[in-house]
């Protein structure tokens, strides 16, 4: 009995030293507080940049004393655009710290890969998507039997567009009003969230004239009255029907250099009716569907790499709004990491950068934008040029 007892003890033992184990290698955010849960992410930010490439800058100069004196800086060497908090866990000593996962500022490099998370998909999104307001124009201008070709021809390219665009794909599309015939005033006056959504879309579509009508030369006897001279009669060709060069520029907010450029060149071939506007033909949309698929799938791979990340337009008081809302898949109570991306990593290893990070919650969600209030950190720190960061672990 005794010996028995003593190997339950021994189990029990092992079963709880086991659970401890488990314990201490992940934290639930549920059972840290704001200020644990942004203690960790500053922490998270540390560790990253201690992790990565770091230069150190050493300056020297003797100052009105004549003393000699000395700083140094110390800039990861990340270009970044905003950071997934993945989790949390336990470091060595026991205490809360954030895993971390950083989105990479330039589209021409992927993002830095976190451990055990696939290369790319909607898995690293968690619950959000990519908002992106899109603009069609076309250059030059379009006669009576064009313009409504044009305009069914911009009809079936974003059909193609939306297909990939539903409930828990990575992005969704928005139509971006034109904002050329508004005044600077009435810009800020009458604006909408949409004109500050985290990536523009622009398709441009330019028409391609036929080319000059070809003469085509007879061969002897196809005309019966032709004179002796007439060896090179010459007859017009088939006039060839027009096409469009389309070219679609994805860039994020902010940003001037294209995110993605994609090019095609479309038919523009109008279907055979005798009444009503010119549509084009179905050949023409079997073209579009082709061509169009293969560019759904550029943005779908792009934007699926990248996490989704906001930018704070508004700030000052208590509330703090970012470009980002329900369209994106934001709800009422989610929490978010307020900084300034660049230096709160580039700059992570010099004293005070990390500590001007605020951990918010949504207080109020609209269609494209969202007001947060800080629960932790100073919220007067928060700037407009500032990220927000989604700060809950991956469902």
């Amino acid at each position: 009995m005794n010996r028995f007892s003593a190997h339950s003890l021994w189990r029990l033992a092992s079963v709880a030293l086991a659970l401890w184990a488990a314990s201490a290698l992940a934290v639930g955010s549920e059972v840290l507080s704001p200020q644990e849960r942004l203690a960790a992410i500053r922490k998270g930010l540390v560790q990253a940049a201690l992790d990565g490439p770091t230069r150190v800058t050493a300056t020297q100069w003797v100052d009105s004393k004549g003393a000699l004196q000395e700083s140094s800086a110390f800039r990861a060497g990340m270009e970044v655009r905003g950071v997934r908090v993945l989790g949390y866990e336990a470091d060595a000593q026991g205490d809360p710290l954030a895993k971390l996962q950083w989105v990479n500022a330039n589209p021409s490099r992927p993002p830095a890969q976190a451990s055990g998370q696939p290369p790319c998909g909607t898995a690293r999104l968690g619950k959000l998507q990519h908002v992106v307001a899109w603009t069609w124009a076309h250059q030059g201008t379009a006669d009576a039997d064009t313009a409504p070709l044009l305009a069914s021809l911009q009809s079936s390219v974003m059909a193609q567009l939306e297909q990939g665009t539903g409930p828990g794909a990575v992005w969704r599309l928005v139509e971006r009003p034109a904002q050329s015939s508004r005044s600077s005033y009435e810009q800020a006056l009458l604006g909408s969230g949409l004109d500050t959504t985290p990536w523009r879309l622009e398709l441009h579509a330019k028409l391609v004239p036929p080319p000059p009508v070809a003469l085509v030369a007879l061969p002897p006897g196809a005309m019966k009255n032709r004179s002796a001279g007439d060896a090179e009669a010459t007859v017009p060709a088939e006039p060839q029907a027009l096409a469009v060069q389309l070219r679609m520029v994805l860039t994020a907010r902010q940003q001037t250099t294209p995110a993605l450029q994609w090019d095609t060149t479309l038919p523009l071939q109008a279907a055979d009716h005798s009444w009503g506007a010119a549509k084009i033909s179905a050949l023409t949309r079997e073209h579009i569907a082709q061509k169009l698929s293969l560019g759904r799938k550029e943005l779908e791979h792009h934007l699926g790499c990248l996490p989704v990340v906001a930018d704070v337009v508004q700030a000052g008081g208590a509330q703090v709004r970012i470009n980002i809302g329900s369209a994106a898949g934001l709800r009422v109570g989610d929490e978010w990491v307020l900084a300034n991306d660049q230096s709160a990593v580039q700059r992570a290893l010099e004293p005070g950068v990390v500590d001007q990070t605020v951990l918010a919650q949504v207080q109020f969600v609209g269609t494209h934008h969202a007001e947060l209030r800080a629960i932790a950190g100073n919220n007067q720190n928060v700037q407009t040029h500032w990220t927000a960061w989604p700060a809950s672990a991956l469902p």
